[in-house]
This record gives C-alpha cells, sequence and structure tokens, in this order.
C-alpha cells in the first residue's frame, strides 16, 4: 500500500500545483504550464485506477 499512499501524495501536490497557476498566479486554462501540470494530473489518476499487479505479472 506504500505505492498508492504515494500516488495520492503526488495526486494532492499536482492538484495544489495546478491550484496555484491557476487561482494565485492567474493563469488561464490554456496555459502550457497548466495543459501540462493537467495532464501529469490525468496520467497520475490513470496510474491509481489501475488495479495493483500481484509480482512476476505484468500488465495486459
Amino acid at each position: 500500500m506504500l505505492i498508492q499512499a504515494q500516488l495520492e501524495h503526488r495526486i494532492r501536490c499536482c492538484i495544489d500545483e495546478l491550484n496555484a497557476l491557476v487561482t494565485g498566479q492567474g493563469c488561464l486554462l490554456t496555459d502550457p504550464k497548466v495543459l501540462h501540470k493537467s495532464m501529469e494530473l490525468d496520467e497520475l489518476i490513470l496510474l491509481a485506477m489501475r488495479p495493483l499487479q500481484p509480482a512476476g505479472q505484468a500488465a495486459v
């Protein structure tokens, strides 16, 4: 479960960074920095949604 906790932490950090970009710095949602961070968050969420694979098994 350590991996899951790390993912949750990374997702929370990414959300906080997105919030700082948009509300703190006033960046538009179309700003390249916001788009990049949003894509990073999407990838982390997809990674967290994948079921954990037992050791020795490859993901399909």
